[in-house]
């Protein structure tokens, strides 16, 4: 994020700083992972959040900080769901992906993320 908006994610203020910056610049949707500890912020410029990143066994990370998130993201945009259900969708699909040996989870289904959807508080 640093290098898109020249400000270094230290804290909450920050990162409300980083989705300013982007909005102004015409991103509606800004989603900024905070690693393994610090779960997901998300903004559109009115509604603006952040999720806990749950207590689970990581199996195998390949493909979970990006692809399954990304994946999700765009699921929800063409679903037209709200900001805080797509940051949670994300979320949900990057820890079905944690949560198997493979990189490709064989139980990935919308159906299994949305499940996972109704354990992130």
């Amino acid at each position: 994020m640093e290098i898109l908006t020249g400000i270094k994610i230290e804290n909450q203020e920050d990162l409300l700083k980083a989705a300013h910056y982007l909005h102004n610049r015409g991103v509606k949707r800004v989603f900024i992972t905070l690693g393994k500890d610090g779960g997901v912020f998300y903004s559109d410029g009115v509604l603006v959040g952040h999720i806990e990143s749950p207590d689970i066994r990581v199996i195998n990370a390949t493909g979970a900080g990006g692809d399954a998130f990304v994946a999700a993201l765009a699921y929800g945009h063409l679903e037209y769901i709200t900001t805080d259900e797509m940051a949670k969708l994300s979320m949900a699909a990057s820890i079905c992906t944690l949560s198997h040996k493979d990189t490709i989870n064989p139980n990935m289904s919308i159906d299994r993320i949305k499940s996972i959807v109704k354990e992130i508080k």
